[in-house]
């Protein structure tokens, strides 16, 4: 199965397991504070319209999905891919900040984090997709390179 081309600047980083893989610059401190922190997590996008939007323009095939109201709506959001329980997790700790408490409590207000669990033929997926507006990385990699 074919790569798709990568969009956004990145590091390597070898997971807690050994894994090395390529995180989005941005999103590089955060994850390994939540590695630090012993959430697992297994994706992240920096912004996902955009990179949704690059990988449709440089992609051989049509992408199954990333139509441009797909990519509009995704546009200046940022995803974090991890566990349901450590998402759960996740968004409990948030929730106990000054900072982010109302962004994980109440949805859809200018600024709240959404979470999914996309549906699978045999059930819910194991992994959540935190969404949030790629504007908050900064102060969310602050608050975790805290704790």
């Amino acid at each position: 199965m074919p790569t798709d081309p990568t969009i956004h600047p990145y590091d390597i980083l070898t997971t807690p397991t050994g894994q090395r893989v390529q995180i989005d610059e941005v999103m590089t401190p955060i994850v390994r504070d939540l590695w630090r922190l012993g959430f697992a997590t297994s994706g992240c996008c920096q912004d996902v319209g955009e990179a949704t939007a690059g990988v449709r323009e440089r992609r051989e095939t049509t992408l199954g999905y990333g139509g441009d109201a797909f990519i509009d709506y995704h546009r200046g959001w940022a995803l974090l891919k991890l566990p349901i329980p450590d998402a759960m997790r996740f968004v409990e700790m948030l929730a106990g900040t000054s900072t982010f408490a109302d962004r994980v409590r109440h949805p859809w207000q200018p600024g709240s984090w959404r979470m999914n669990v996309p549906l699978e033929p045999d059930g819910l997926a194991d992994s959540a997709l935190l969404h949030f507006p790629a504007d908050q990385l900064p102060e969310l990699a602050e608050l975790l390179h805290s704790r």
